[in-house]
């Protein structure tokens, strides 16, 4: 493993950490594999590697702790599935500017919920909604995550915790649960297309793994105020970072 192989095992280690604890992991391992010379279209698709495995490794500890109920998971988890299908076929040939502007203001408008509504993330509440309405929601979050990946996690979050009504540690285990799921699938169709650099995506893999851990261990002591601001943290960066190339890079 030379210099720059393990600089980039030591980003996933941080950005397996961020995923799993809030997201946005993606903001600093993407930049970085195309600084490496691969282009985005392939840095896209090589680090849904690291994603798939570091939700694996996080969703078995949040299982063992238990805060993850996968049944429950199971129906949110196909329709955000096939949304993936769509959302990386249209990857292949879709420009994601326009994406990336709808995406900055709606992750804007959920960091200010988190911190000026903070009932709405830290207690688990009924919610009422209609079977069709939930599986779309899901299926439209897969949708994006397919097509991008990056800051995913944020509107699983809100679907889970905002809309559905859990708290953001049950919300952070079934969304690294889902992000499992579809990426499985949008990683076989990237791998298809001659998409994966698989070397790079294992090296990057083998922090995530490590990072996803102990962020699951660190999200289940923590409790759901230090994870609401740190979501809000996160939440805030990346709507910044997104307005940031949309209008003025």
């Amino acid at each position: 493993m030379d210099f720059f192989q393990f600089f980039i095992f030591l980003s996933g280690i941080v950005s397996g950490f961020l995923n799993t604890v809030a997201g946005g992991g993606s903001l600093l391992v993407l930049p970085l594999l195309v600084f490496s010379g691969l282009d985005m279209g392939i840095a896209n698709a090589t680090n849904r590697v690291a994603i798939l495995l570091q939700s694996l490794t996080a969703t078995r500890s949040f299982a063992r702790g238990g805060v993850l109920d996968v049944r429950e998971m199971l129906p949110a988890a196909f329709a955000a599935s096939l949304g993936s299908l769509v959302g990386t076929v249209a990857a292949v040939r879709m420009d994601e500017q326009a994406l990336r502007a709808v995406a900055a203001l709606f992750i804007f408008g959920m960091a200010l919920l988190l911190l000026f509504r903070p009932g709405m993330w830290e207690r688990r509440r009924a919610v009422q909604m209609p079977p069709a309405i939930h599986h779309a929601v899901f299926f439209l979050i897969g949708v994006y995550g397919g097509f991008l990946q990056a800051w995913v996690g944020f509107f699983l979050i809100w679907a889970l915790a905002g809309v559905g009504g859990k708290d953001l540690v049950q919300s952070n285990a079934g969304k690294v649960f889902i992000v499992g799921c579809f990426t499985a699938v949008s990683l076989a169709l990237f791998a298809s297309n001659g998409l994966v650099r698989l070397g790079t995506g294992l090296v990057l893999a083998c922090g995530s793994m490590i990072g996803a851990h102990f962020g699951a261990r660190f999200t289940m002591a923590s409790g759901n105020r230090a994870i609401r601001l740190i979501l809000a943290a996160m939440v805030m960066a990346s709507a910044a970072k997104l307005l940031w190339d949309v209008f003025w890079a």
